[in-house]
């Protein structure tokens, strides 16, 4: 059974690798459970002798625990870790929930359209993002931010704009600045909406609801 995985995970990535040639994959991670990897010696041993020779292997980072150092992280739970993976020796990419992930609401109140549940994200959340790093070496292996956006709750395109912008806007502002500076941001956001406007991007104003799909033998 184990080997069928393995060969199912093979397959996969050997395609993934065919279509997308970056030094860059990503083999997912989060909310996986390693307590049973960790404290069985056969998978430690495996996990040992694996190589993943021409490419750079990225991995969303749970917790702070130690990974091998040839895997670029992406931590979603606590800025420190990745910190802390920084200063281990890995690259890094920040990408903590309650800064980055956009599928949560833009702000307080029930107008908004269906987000994901949970705290809310607003614009200045997103550009006050935890960038920091503990020494000047650590920060030379930060690669930058992501962004994600799930769509659990989201069923239009102008869903997913409204989602996504401005707030993309303020997180583009504060990685690519590199010093945090809202009021400098507040003012350069008013030519922001003026282009989200003319590509005819919804930003301002919820999306108006789509329709509830019809139940097909009691699932909708």
């Amino acid at each position: 059974m184990c080997e069928n995985v393995l060969d199912f995970f093979r397959t996969v990535l050997d395609e993934v690798m065919d279509v997308f040639p970056s030094p860059y994959v990503h083999i997912g991670g989060d909310e996986v459970p390693t307590t049973g990897w960790e404290r069985s010696p056969r998978s430690r041993a495996r996990a040992a002798r694996e190589g993943l020779a021409g490419r750079r292997p990225v991995v969303r980072a749970e917790s702070g625990v130690a990974l091998p150092l040839h895997c670029t992280v992406m931590s979603r739970r606590d800025p420190a870790h990745a910190r802390a993976a920084a200063l281990r020796g890995h690259r890094v990419v920040h990408a903590d929930h309650r800064a980055t992930y956009f599928d949560y609401a833009r702000g307080p109140g029930a107008g908004g359209p269906p987000a994901q549940p949970g705290g809310i994200v607003d614009l200045r959340a997103v550009h006050d993002v935890d960038l920091a790093s503990p020494t000047p070496e650590a920060a030379s292996r930060v690669l930058g931010a992501q962004g994600q956006l799930w769509t659990e709750f989201v069923r239009t395109p102008e869903h997913i704009e409204h989602l996504t912008h401005p707030r993309l806007c303020a997180l583009a502002d504060r990685v690519w600045a590199g010093a945090p500076d809202w009021p400098g941001f507040s003012a350069r956001l008013t030519g922001h909406r003026a282009r989200l406007d003319a590509l005819g991007v919804p930003h301002a104003d919820p999306p108006a609801p789509a329709p509830v799909p019809p139940r097909v033998g009691g699932v909708r």
